[in-house]
Parts: C-alpha cells; structure tokens; sequence
C-alpha cells in the first residue's frame, strides 16, 4: 500500500530502536536499515534503479545481514539473488484484524475488548485498505475503542470512491459493444465468486471511435453494472504539470489509486495521444519517456487482481503498438456511431416520460442520422430546455428547432444528388462482385458507405477500388448531367483517396510503370511530382471513372432505385440493399420475358 510504503524510513529508526535494547548483547547482533531513495528520486532515474538495488542486497548479504526488502511493487531480482529468498509475504492495506490489534494495544489496558460490536461497526475490507497513515492516526485519537472505529467510518464516508449509478442496461445504439464488456462482466462475476481465475478473466479493453460515441459512458456503465469504483484519467490530465517527471508522477499516482481501489475500473482518455515512440517530432524524447512510462505502469497492474483496465481512443492507429498489444490491452472494442434504431432509443430513453404521447421520433431521427449519441442528448436536453420555458411536454416542434441547431436543413435537391451519389458506390461494388456494404446512410453533411475492403492489394484490385471511389461522381454525372464538388469536400473526400491511391500504385507499391523505388508521397504532394508521374496517376483516375461511368449507364434503374430508397429511409442495411437489387432483377426479368 503505497501510503504506509511512503512512511518505512520514518518508522525504521524507532523499530531499530526499540529491538536493539531488546536483543542480547552476546552473540553480538548488528541492525542496519537502508533507504535507498525517495520515490521521485527512483523516478528520475527509473533506468538505474534496478542496479543499485541488486547492489545493496548483495553487498548486505556479502556482509552476514539478513536482508528484508520492502517494496510497493514486484521488484525482478537476478536469479542468483531469488534463489535466497525465503519467503515472499504481500500486504495489501489495512485490515480489520490490524485495527483490532492496533486498538488493544493502545486503548485497552486488559487486552479486553467488545470485538463483535467492533468488528460490525468497521467499514468493509476494500475501504480499510484505502485508508491512509494520517487517516489512522486521526481516528485513534479518539478515547475509546467504539469511537475509534466510528470515527473511522466517517473518515470512510469522506474519501470512499463512489460507484456509477449507471450500467450497461442503461446504454443504447452500441448493442455489440455493451454485450463484448458483457462478456468481460460476466468474468469478473464469476471471479468475485471464486470460480474462476484472475488468469483467466478479460480485464483489459481499448475503446475506440469517433467522439462522441459514448466510450466514456460505457465505462462508466461497466463499473455500474459491476459494482465497483471508477478511477479516470488522461493523457492532458497527467500532463497538467508539463514537466516529464511530473507527468510520469501523475500516471503514478492514478495506477496507484486504482491499485488501493480493486476491484475497480482504471480509465484512460486520451490514448492516441500516447503515440508511436519512433517518430521523428521534436517531443519524441519526452514522449518516449511517458510511453516507457505507461507501459511499465501497465505490466505491473496486471498482476492485480480485480483491476479492470480501460482505454480510450478516437484513433486506434495511432496509439503505440506496444501499448495496444495483447496481453497490455486485450480486447478491441470498436464504438461506431449509432444507427437510426439506436438514435431513436437514445433519445426516446433521454425524453422519457417528457414528451407529448402524439408525438413521432421518427422525422426527427431521420435529420439525425450520421450523429453521435452526444448530439442526439444535445438535442434531447434543447427540446427539454424549450418545453421548460413554456411550462409543457416535448412537442414535435421542439425537436426540430432543436435538430435545426445541430443539423441545418438541406434541401431536397441535395440530398437527391448525394443518394444518387452513394448509390453509384453501391452499384459498383456490386459490379465487382464484392461482399455487399454493412451500411449505407445519408446525413446533412452528405453520405457514407461502409464497406470492408482487404488489407492489401493486388494491382487489380488497387484499379477496382478506384472504380468505386468514383463511382460516386459517376453517378451524379449519369444521373444528373454534372459532378458537384462532394466528391472532392477535403482530405477524406473520394478523389483525394483516389489520387492518394494512384500514387501510392507507383511510388510506394511498385504496381504501377514508376518502377520499383519507394517514395512517401501523398496526394497533397502531387503537384511537386515529376510531370510523367502526374500524367500517370492522372491517367489511372480517368480510366476509373470511364469503366465507373460504363457501369453506372448500364444500371441506371437499379441506382435510380437504391437512390430512392435511401432518400425515404436515410439507412440502409445489407438485408435493405439486397432487397432492393432483387427487386430490380426481379423487374428486369418480367420486362425481358414480356
């Protein structure tokens, strides 16, 4: 326990004391102690602090002592040294039985005391071990045995860390996410009862997605459902001191807190901002540093049972490797943004006994698809808000005033332009004879198609997904006699992605006429390139659009349909997709036999 682990030296001299007028004088016995430093001290100089702890304890045993090691940690001795070890006690805090030992030497001059009642009235055994040396040196100033452990219950009431009220039942739009920490849930309970193994229990997960998911919550929730405390930290929370060691010291203190806290869950933010240590900015040292930091911190707390570790990042990518491995993180949970179902459970659960029974969620939902939950409780709590002021339940006005704030109406025209653009995706995606798209939807600042593509690429298949990219285009010059910019709307913009990979066919991935040299080139790069270079990716782009344009022409109806049929549901599923193009067949075929 790291708190009385910080009060050793203070104590070592009276104990020291006290036994050497105790001992016999013949055979003389010789008590030494050595504090080799303070924490901050090791911290500073975390790389030698191994040595010249293997130093000590052999110079020490070199010289006759027998040697105890305190630690607030495992410390890994040379195997020369552990072969001595006689025996290796823990001590994980404060227990009942100390308090009751403590309480008869110092309040009972008998050794008498009422320990039923004592035992019954001290606060449960996780919270004893939270309590710190001043903690227990303020309580036992009190005159009697029973006010002691009454005032210690008190100082418990102050300090004890409270546990969630929400749980994962709670939650909505992010069922596969909540029924993975389900499964981890259902570990922990069955470890709780002593049936299975901390070895073998899920304890670590990395939360990942866009902001705004939830991935607070949701540990939030897991705590709740668990019934155990929630300690949370961040990358900008530790980093609040700027200096590397108060940083690290920081880190500490928060793995330190949730080590004293098990079973408890220990949440960190900000995981992306952890990043690759083999960057080449100008912080890589002081990120290094706090990289080493973590990953030292995260090795040692998995050996505590009862501590859940969880992480969270927007990026996944661009978190250091060694940090989301398994075994430092084992689960990868991803949190999409909800779809429309789980939008309209969301904000049916936020309004809850709030709105006027007559009144759809589902127009207003519809304007919401492609946001978070947090913009959905964002429009929740402005409709609330309007509702107060006039003393009255939720209208459907107040939802669309609200909607309005977040997502500004658009008109028909544009979202017509960008269904018909995302169903030239579509169209080409089942063209090439591919695994339909999970999802297909259609929001106020345009559409997405979510489609899984393979990691790597074949020259083909490079030149197949440049079709798809601009498929998009394809369609909106089919169907509607001109390209809009929508599919040039920045870096994630389908003709960056495919000027990107054309680039990448010939100066990175040796599938094009460039040759076999590497360069680390990116699509906003190209205009320093070589002229033959841009007239080749230029060349790759045209031939996409040419084979797109032949796709779409051929299958206009069936875009014209699926365009349809987005626009009236804004989301559209695989099971939505193929009903649509068997539909279509279907058509087609009576048309050809008539």
């Amino acid at each position: 326990s790291q708190p009385f682990f910080d009060i050793f030296p203070q104590l070592m001299r009276p104990i020291l004391d006290y036994w050497r007028d105790r001992l016999p004088r013949e055979p003389k016995v010789r008590l030494d102690y050595l504090h080799l430093e303070t924490r901050e001290a090791r911290r500073r100089n975390a790389i030698n602090k191994g040595a010249r702890v293997d130093a000590k304890i052999g110079s020490s045993l070199a010289r006759g002592f027998a040697v105890l090691l305190a630690t607030e940690q495992h410390v890994d001795l040379p195997d020369a040294v552990n072969a001595l070890v006689a025996r290796t006690p823990t001590w994980s805090g404060v227990t009942a039985a100390d308090v009751m030992e403590a309480l008869r030497l110092t309040h009972s001059w008998t050794g008498q005391m009422a320990e039923a009642e004592l035992l019954r009235r001290l606060p449960d055994p996780e919270t004893l071990q939270e309590f710190t040396p001043e903690q227990i040196d303020a309580a036992f100033t009190a005159p009697t045995t029973l006010q002691v452990v009454d005032r210690m219950c008190r100082i418990a009431e102050r300090f004890s860390r409270p546990i969630p009220k929400i749980t994962l039942e709670h939650l909505h739009g992010i069922d596969e996410a909540c029924t993975t920490l389900k499964r981890m849930l259902n570990d922990m309970r069955l470890w709780k009862r002593g049936s299975l193994d901390w070895g073998d229990v899920a304890s670590s997960a990395i939360l990942y997605g866009p902001p705004g998911t939830g991935k607070t919550t949701l540990a939030k929730a897991f705590a709740g459902s668990a019934g155990i405390p929630l300690i949370q930290t961040s990358y900008s929370e530790c980093q609040k001191g700027a200096h590397q060691g108060e940083m690290l010291a920081a880190l500490d203190q928060a793995f330190v807190t949730a080590r004293q806290s098990a079973p408890a869950v220990l949440f960190i933010d900000e995981l992306d901002s952890f990043s690759a240590r083999g960057s080449s900015s100008q912080s890589k040292e002081y990120l290094r540093g706090v990289v080493n930091g973590l990953l030292e911190q995260i090795n040692n707390a998995a050996d505590v049972s009862g501590l859940i570790l969880l992480g969270a990042t927007n990026h996944l990518t661009a978190v250091d490797p060694a940090v989301t491995r398994s075994g430092r993180f084992d689960l990868k949970v991803h949190i999409p943004y909800p779809g429309k179902a789980g939008l309209e459970a969301i904000l049916r659960a936020k309004l809850e006994g709030r709105v006027a029974a007559d009144v759809r969620l589902a127009p207003v939902v519809a304007r919401l698809v492609g946001c978070s939950g947090a913009d959905v409780e964002a429009v929740a709590r402005d409709a609330m808000g309007r509702a107060r002021l006039a003393e009255r339940m939720v209208t459907a006005e107040d939802l669309e005033d609200a909607a309005d704030q977040l997502v500004p109406r658009q008109s028909d025209a544009f979202l017509r332009r960008v269904a018909i653009h995302e169903a030239g995706h579509v169209m080409m995606i089942v063209h090439l004879g591919l695994a339909l798209p999970s999802r297909v939807s259609l929001t106020a600042q345009g559409g997405q198609v979510d489609h899984v593509s393979t990691p790597t690429l074949t020259s083909e298949q490079t030149l197949e997904r440049l079709q798809i990219l601009l498929a998009g285009r394809a369609a909106e010059i089919s169907v509607l006699g001109a390209a809009s910019s929508g599919a040039g709307g920045g870096e994630q913009s389908d003709l960056a992605r495919a000027t990107g990979l054309a680039l990448a066919m010939e100066r990175q991935w040796g599938l094009g006429e460039s040759g076999l040299s590497w360069e680390n080139m990116s699509a906003a790069d190209l205009w320093r390139a070589p002229p033959e270079l841009r007239d080749r990716v230029e060349a790759h782009l045209s031939k996409a659009e040419a084979a797109a344009l032949e796709c779409i022409e051929a299958r206009k109806p069936t875009v014209l349909a699926l365009a349809d049929q987005l626009l009236e549901e804004r989301e559209l599923h695989t099971p939505d997709i193929a009903h649509v193009l068997r539909r279509c067949e279907g058509r087609n075929r009576a048309m050809s036999a008539s």
